[in-house]
Formats: C-alpha cells, structure tokens, sequence
C-alpha cells in the first residue's frame, strides 16, 4: 500500500464506496456519505498494517463502518429535535377524534359514494382506523387476526379508494 498514492487507491476503490451507497440505500444524501466514504477509505489507507490481513477486506470495513455511524447519528438526531418548520402548532387548538364529528350519525353516511366497492373487512377497517382512529394493532387483536392480515385489508381498501377517487375527480 505505501508504493501507492491516495489518488491511485481512490480511483481503484472507488467503485466500494459507491457499491456501499447503493447497498445501504443513500439516495438522500448522496454527495455527504460519498464524502464520508472518502475520508473513510483515507483513514484505511493510513491506519492500515502490511501484516494483519488483506486492504480491501479493511477498506470495505472502514467505508461501510463510517457510513453506518452517520446513520446512526443522523437517526439519533432527528429522533430527538424536529424542525421548526416540520413542528405543529398544537398549543392552542385540540383537533377532536374524527369519530366525535359525527354526533350519533352514521360516521360513513358521507364517505358512502366511495365506499362501495370495499368488501366488508375492508369497511370494517376504514371504520376502525379512519372513524374510530384505532392502530392496526387494535383491530387486529379485536378482529382475532394478525396485523399483516390488516395492513391487507388496508392495503386493498386504499387501493381501491384511490381509484374510485380518482375516476370521480377525472
């Protein structure tokens, strides 16, 4: 390695850091963990040691280690502070459940003209999730199913919403 520059090990290995920022799936920032792979293949190059194994299996190590802290950090971040503009003003308005707007009516008298072609668990369930604001898991144990069975039911339902609202706005 020490009869090498950077540039020629960059331009060998740079088809690692690439091939990492498709397995990892960074679209988002592609130009920042690019970099990231860069400064990490640089510190491989320094750190590395003739007799303890093999360069590419330590760049490889090196690149994606430095990549995946990044995303652990990024996570952490937006885990912990939001965005001033992706904040909602909740201080001075309390939205009511959906299902309190309905005051002993039929709560899918108005959703009626689309809700025709769902089948009866896929109404079951835009009753639930939607009227009654109630998380899959709630009807799934309420139902006796599992929650891939419901996440079934809604798939289909908004599939089939989204074309009937489609064909009634075209």
């Amino acid at each position: 390695m020490q009869g090498q520059s950077f540039e020629e090990i960059l331009t060998q290995f740079e088809p690692l850091i690439k091939g990492q920022l498709k397995k990892l799936n960074l679209y988002r920032s592609h130009d920042h963990f690019y970099q990231i792979g860069v400064c990490a293949l640089w510190e491989a190059y320094r750190k590395y040691e003739e007799g303890k194994g093999s360069f590419p299996a330590f760049a490889l190590y090196t690149v994606r280690g430095h990549m995946l802290m990044e995303l652990r950090k990024e996570r952490t971040y937006d885990e912990r502070y939001v965005l001033q503009d992706q904040q909602t003003s909740t201080d001075f308005v309390i939205p009511a459940p959906i299902g309190d707007l309905f005051r002993g009516e039929d709560p899918l008298a108005e959703l009626e003209p689309y809700l025709g072609q769902l089948s009866a668990r896929e109404l079951l369930w835009v009753q639930e999730a939607i009227v009654f604001e109630k998380k899959l898991g709630e009807i799934a144990a309420e139902q006796n199913v599992s929650k891939n069975t419901v996440a079934t039911w809604r798939k289909t339902a908004l599939k089939k919403l989204r074309c009937v609202v489609g064909v009634a706005r075209g």
